[in-house]
């Protein structure tokens, strides 16, 4: 339920706090430090209003909320960065396909340069298992676009994967822990 492993998160059905029922534990009541990272992630998909409430019982500590927030950011600005040079920077390329939208025979550059922006607003934003999840991208994409950029996603998502533990400053890798 916590993985440690990217290949493990790929497979895993259920995630996190998924695997309680009511009421759920919060991932800190939990005396497991490897889990602190993926935790950490989890916490951090539901945004700052989630993190920042001040319900009883569910505020966090100073730091835990300093180190999620600046979790949150590594991960953000990675996958940023990732999806910025895999939607520009010539990963895709011109398709044949009519369905594509990168089918630069049918559709003008300036298309062509909106639908790019969706590609890359679908890979950065905010989706139920967060940033780490597959996007979707049927609804633009033909098959074997979607697959190309599906592979660089699984890509990139690695490597966000081996800074979770870095970035919400919990070691300086998963083997540490």
């Amino acid at each position: 339920m916590y993985p440690t492993r990217w290949e493990d998160f790929q497979t895993a059905k259920v995630l996190g706090e998924d695997v309680f029922g009511s009421p759920r534990p919060h991932p800190n009541a939990q005396d497991v430090r490897f889990a602190i990272p993926f935790a950490a992630y989890r916490a951090s998909i539901g945004g700052l209003s989630t993190l920042m409430s001040d319900k009883p019982g569910t505020v966090l500590p100073r730091r835990t909320l300093a180190t999620t927030i600046h979790g949150m950011h590594v991960i953000r600005s990675l996958a940023s960065h990732a999806a910025r040079v895999a939607t520009y920077g010539g990963d895709l390329g011109e398709c044949r396909a009519k369905r594509c939208v990168l089918n630069i025979g049918i559709h003008p550059i300036k298309e062509w340069m909106e639908a790019l922006e969706k590609i890359y607003s679908s890979l950065v934003d905010e989706r139920e298992g967060g940033i780490l999840s597959s996007p979707s991208l049927g609804h633009l994409l033909c098959v074997k676009c979607t697959r190309t950029i599906e592979t660089v996603h699984a890509k990139w998502c690695s490597v966000c994967w081996k800074n979770l533990a870095p970035g919400f400053a919990v070691s300086h890798s998963w083997d540490e822990l």
